[in-house]
């Protein structure tokens, strides 16, 4: 799939499913963000996403880690996304 992780890391920006793996005492620092891709399939590509979530304090910051399955339609354009 041509330019698989620039559409990844476009669609990670905003993500609500990343709260789910947060905690959602915080938000996450979107410069934080890393991602590798664990499996593609026809339409499905699992991901492991890397993130700092930002505390208020005392708490401060925390290194956060989740799988996330991310569902293509049939021109290869994520149009889901799940925490797993």
């Amino acid at each position: 799939m041509p330019d698989l992780e620039g559409k990844i890391a476009e669609f990670l920006q905003n993500r609500k499913e990343l709260l789910q793996c947060a905690g959602g005492c915080g938000h996450w620092r979107a410069d934080s963000m890393e991602f590798d891709i664990l499996e593609t399939g026809e339409r499905a590509v699992v991901i492991v996403v890397r993130f700092i979530e930002v505390m208020m304090a005392p708490a401060g910051q925390i290194d956060r880690c989740a799988r996330m399955l991310l569902e293509l339609d049939e021109f290869g354009e994520i149009v889901s996304a799940r925490v797993y």
